[in-house]
């Protein structure tokens, strides 16, 4: 059994999209891993009770469940202004009276400055030390559970430079006249009759930029991936890669990275295996402003055509639809087929203003983020045609979405094992005096 004294210790990293937060953690201690995919949402309400805990006895078959899809609990943190009970992910979408919040994709206003993506960092740190003590003692602790923390965020390009170590500073605190004085976060997770308190300290935060971590992962899967892409490519023109090899393409050094979200699409360019922020760039629009405009469209022009946010006209149109919805369907798809259109217009004017920047040596350019794939039959000959003899390469967004996790949890990985190395050599070293 854990005892109070147990410091639970956590490495994750955590891309929080103005869509979707996609995560992966590892409890350096049990060695377990929770792959996170949510909603960037969650419904605010100052009332005690939202919905009826559970109770405390259904607490191990609920973890073994989407349990991040149903976290529910309040924050009593630096870095959120009011302790009002917030619902997340799947299950904010269905809580009705409320107030419900998701990232602005209209308009400047940066992510690091909106509190909702600290909310879903401490949201889903919390519940990962919950599910992993509950999996182990097969109920709900009698106490708080402390938990050191690493990880890897990210921040859109045209915010990182500016602002990843204010940003990261914010999670661990900041250094006082008398040495460390780190943040305290501490999240009360309120789903069953038993709230539990998890206090969450962050030992290190790496920030990177959106999209770069993602070049990161796609260099650390290696050969299979380029083998895949590559054959990929050959299927629809293999004058473009003709002569090249899975080994080549993990060789280039040269790249520019076309990664589409809901509220931006990023430009990463690596320049000698290295990221160039001077010729990377940032368009402040995505799949999700295609939703918004022609969400507004639908409502001046169709009364049939009615959806509460733009998650749920995504979660349509990705549906199968039914016979008795599928006019309805096919109307709202050529709205937002054409505001897509305008979309890939902008991003292909943007690339080619990254590709002029970045210069004749780039040798590949890889499209993915989670809004490729809607628009995949739109971007991806408008981007061959704008790149002439540089292949682009489209990954799969069934995996592609998901490589920024994979690249911050790297970087959070790479320094906590520089830090162990570094104490392990130090202990070495006194033992050989």
């Amino acid at each position: 059994m854990s005892t109070n004294t147990d410091i639970v210790t956590l490495t994750g990293g955590i891309d929080v999209g103005n869509g979707y937060v996609k995560g992966v953690i590892q409890n350096t201690k049990q060695e377990t891993f929770d792959e996170i995919d949510l909603p960037s949402a969650v419904v605010s309400t100052s009332r005690t009770s939202p919905k009826v805990p559970l109770p405390d006895t259904d607490a191990a078959t609920v973890m073994a469940g989407d349990f991040y899809n149903q976290i529910d609990c309040s924050l009593t943190t630096p870095l959120v202004a009011a302790s009002d009970r917030r619902i997340f992910g799947r299950a904010a979408l269905s809580v009705r009276g409320s107030k419900f919040t998701e990232f602005e994709v209209l308009g400047k206003h940066s992510k690091a400055d909106q509190e909702l993506s600290k909310v879903l960092v401490l949201g889903v740190f919390a519940a990962k030390a919950l599910c992993d003590y509950v999996s182990e003692n097969g109920a709900l602790p009698d106490h708080e559970l402390r938990v050191h923390v690493r990880a890897g965020l990210a921040l859109p390009i045209s915010e990182f430079v500016a602002r990843r170590h204010a940003y990261a500073a914010e999670f661990i605190g900041l250094l006082g006249s008398s040495g460390s004085d780190p943040a305290v976060h501490l999240v009360t997770i309120k789903n069953f009759s038993t709230p539990v308190s998890v206090r969450l300290q962050f030992v290190d935060v790496q920030v990177m930029a959106e999209g770069a971590s993602a070049q990161f992962a796609i260099t650390d899967k290696g050969e299979p991936l380029a083998q895949a892409l590559l054959d990929d490519l050959r299927a629809r023109d293999a004058s473009l890669v003709e002569g090249v090899s899975a080994s080549d393409l993990v060789a280039v050094q040269h790249t520019i990275g076309v990664d589409v979200g809901e509220g931006t699409v990023n430009f990463p360019v690596f320049t000698d295996g290295r990221f160039n922020a001077e010729a990377a760039a940032t368009l402040d629009e995505g799949y999700g402003t295609a939703l918004m405009n022609a969400m507004e469209r639908m409502s001046e022009s169709d009364s049939t055509l009615q959806f509460s946010s733009r998650k749920q006209l995504a979660d349509f149109l990705h549906a199968e639809p039914s016979v008795l919805v599928r006019n309805r369907h096919q109307r709202a798809a050529g709205f937002v087929e054409d505001e897509a259109s305008y979309l890939v217009d902008e991003i292909v004017s943007a690339f080619g203003d990254v590709l002029s920047q970045a210069g004749a040596t780039t040798e590949v350019v890889y499209v993915y983020g989670g809004g490729s794939g809607p628009i995949k039959h739109l971007l991806h000959p408008a981007l061959l045609k704008a790149a002439g003899d540089v292949p682009v390469l489209y990954l799969d967004s069934s995996y592609s979405r998901h490589l920024n996790r994979e690249g911050l949890y790297i970087a959070a990985r790479h320094v906590e094992q520089q830090a162990l190395a570094a104490r392990t050599g130090g202990k070495r070293a006194k033992e050989a005096v």
